[in-house]
């Protein structure tokens, strides 16, 4: 079984928000697990042009330069191309946003496993169309549950 992860940028960017609030606490603390089983190389991240594209367009260039950083901890990179923009506009036709829809086809298109995200809306649109999706999306606290059930099959 696949053992690669997408995380939308969302997510990436949780530590940077108020961690006060116990949901957003525990989901940087989610993720920060995440990020440091990518860097020991027990699971594959993946980077897209989309976390590129989103991350550039922050005007706080600490945050931005500390995101691509952890991007570059990504095994896997996924290129552009003709059928990811097919399967991204299908996605939008689904109700995805653009953006949205671009991060889950390079997810799909680099076989991930689970699509972690923070954003509610995504995640309930994502429930919705499950039999639509090639991939499981999930809160990072969800992933993490899941893995930990699946290495200890």
């Amino acid at each position: 079984m696949s053992n690669t992860v997408y995380l939308d940028l969302c997510c990436i960017k949780r530590p940077f928000d108020d961690e006060t609030v116990e949901r957003t606490r525990r989901e940087a603390e989610a993720v920060s697990v995440i990020m440091d089983a990518a860097k020991a190389g027990t699971l594959d991240l993946v980077r897209s042009p989309a976390h590129d594209f989103e991350n550039d367009r922050n005007s706080r260039e600490d945050r931005r330069l500390a995101t691509r950083l952890w991007l570059e901890a990504a095994a896997i990179s996924v290129q552009s191309s003709p059928a990811i923009r097919k399967r991204a506009l299908s996605l939008t036709a689904l109700g995805f946003g653009t953006l949205d829809a671009s991060h889950l086809a390079y997810a799909e298109a680099a076989g991930a496993r689970w699509f972690v995200t923070t954003d509610d809306q995504l995640l309930k649109l994502a429930k919705r169309h499950s039999d639509q999706l090639q991939l499981e999306v999930v809160l990072p606290n969800q992933f993490l549950l899941e893995r930990e059930e699946i290495t200890h099959e």
